[in-house]
């Protein structure tokens, strides 16, 4: 199927997202041989370390052969899908090819497009991500692809019995999320045997406590770890093999602070911020006065190397396992507007739609574990950053203040890990009890502005 001879056969490889990932699994396909695809017409849904993608269709034509099944990961670079364009190679573009690389782009062996937005030939050029494109143009090929919803196809292109289960995309992401295997089902309760998220649900309520162990009677079950779960898992034990990690913390009072919230929520409800964005506020400036624990370590060298600007990580818990959004330049951003981007990225790590830029590059992390409901933890640094701060939650404790009164106040535990090679204990005591003072004093800011 991909002699030389027949010539109008592409090969699509795995694309890579353009920040170094290696792999991806297979969630679901959405088409499947036979069928008769158009350019930018989801043809599969990859996860990867950071997000879930739909892959579109970089031609024009028929559906030769997948590559994969769902749950199985590949390497990028390697083949994913074959589709017969009906347009040979290297004569040019023709109507099987997307003409507009910004929109989409051949990550076939054919043609790739480079930094400089020509098109380059040769297989050293690598898979390039269908609809995201490189360089500068790349936030314009994303959102161009997002925009443009998949075609209709008529009813004569599509397959009277595939064998796949009728569900849509949102039905078949709940049915993952909630361990239903949609192919037992049989037909479904919506139009032409569509299945619904109400049999979804009733699937997931009738399964026993043994479902999905293969019919084991010991009452266990094994569950594989993939995607974001097991680059997480990897992740962590890279950071507690390589970091020499350790921690302090230092209980705060949020009294002040959230007398600053009510104050600012009266002024403008719509725009008030949270007690955890003002914090975040309060944390961006610490860290520009104490710039070594907004760094990392490096081996060669050795050496630390410390950022003047602070792109926060927040860790969000999500359906697909743990992921860290940045906010880049979170220096610069006003509270508001760093209230505004938290509450954006957490919207989006829940529904999965973050690029992969939304969810790389950070220098230091939060680890909001107190909006899970939790008082005190030891957050794990995000290698191969120096340190990141637990927050745990904010309740009415009882605190001592002026040295021997003791009242009932809001306070929180605030912790700090960091890279023992990167800072001593002093140094990080330095800057938590300096964030401490703050949350403390906010009024104490205007000093520094």
């Amino acid at each position: 199927m991909t002699d030389a001879a027949d010539r109008t056969i592409r090969e699509f490889l795995v694309p890579d997202l353009g920040e170094g990932l290696l792999d991806a699994t297979i969630v679901e396909w959405l088409v499947v041989p036979g069928d008769t695809v158009t350019v930018n017409q989801p043809l599969c849904v990859l996860e990867t370390a950071k997000a879930e993608v739909e892959i579109p269709s970089p031609y024009t034509g028929s559906v030769v052969e997948r590559r994969g099944e769902p749950g199985q990961t590949l390497p990028v670079g390697t083949p994913l899908i074959f589709i017969d364009s009906g347009v040979p190679a290297g004569t040019g573009r023709g109507p099987g090819v997307a003409a507009d690389p910004g929109a989409a782009t051949s990550a076939g062996p054919d043609t790739a497009v480079g930094a400089d937005g020509a098109g380059h030939t040769g297989a050293d050029s690598g898979p390039v991500l269908v609809g995201y494109g490189t360089g500068a143009g790349a936030d314009t090929g994303r959102r161009a692809v997002r925009r443009r919803p998949a075609p209709r196809r008529s009813p004569s292109t599509v397959p009277t019995d595939t064998g796949r289960p009728r569900a849509k995309p949102p039905v078949r992401h709940l049915a993952r999320r909630l361990g239903v295997d949609l192919a037992t089902l049989g037909t479904g309760s919506g139009p032409e045997g569509t299945i619904t998220r109400t049999d979804v649900h009733a699937a997931a309520s009738s399964t026993t406590g043994t479902a999905g162990d293969g019919g084991s009677d010991s009452g266990t079950r094994s569950i594989p770890v993939r995607g974001i779960r097991a680059r997480t898992a990897a992740h962590m034990e890279r950071a507690r093999r390589e970091i020499p990690d350790a921690h302090c913390s230092l209980v705060v009072d949020f009294s002040r602070l959230l007398v600053l919230r009510d104050r600012l929520r009266a002024q403008d409800a719509e725009h008030a911020a949270t007690p955890f964005a003002l914090l975040l506020r309060l944390l961006t400036l610490t860290l520009r006065e104490h710039p070594r624990l907004n760094a990392t370590y490096v081996q060669d060298g050795p050496e630390v190397r410390t950022y003047d600007a602070v792109h926060l990580g927040i860790g969000a818990a999500t359906p697909r396992g743990l992921v860290v959004p940045v906010v880049r330049d979170a220096q610069d951003l006003s509270t508001v507007r760093l209230a505004r981007e938290v509450a954006r990225l957490a919207d989006g790590a829940r529904v999965g739609t973050l690029t992969p830029r939304e969810l790389t590059g950070s220098t230091f992390t939060v680890s909001n574990f107190g909006a899970l409901g939790l008082d005190e933890g030891v957050p794990v640094v995000n290698h191969p950053e120096a340190a990141i701060l637990g927050v745990g939650s904010i309740r009415p404790r009882p605190h001592v203040v002026d040295g021997d009164r003791l009242v009932v106040r809001p306070t929180a535990k605030l912790t700090c890990a960091f890279d023992h090679r990167v800072c001593d204990g002093a140094e990080a005591a330095a800057f938590l009890t300096a964030l401490g003072a703050l949350v403390e004093d906010p009024d104490t800011i205007l000093l520094r502005l």
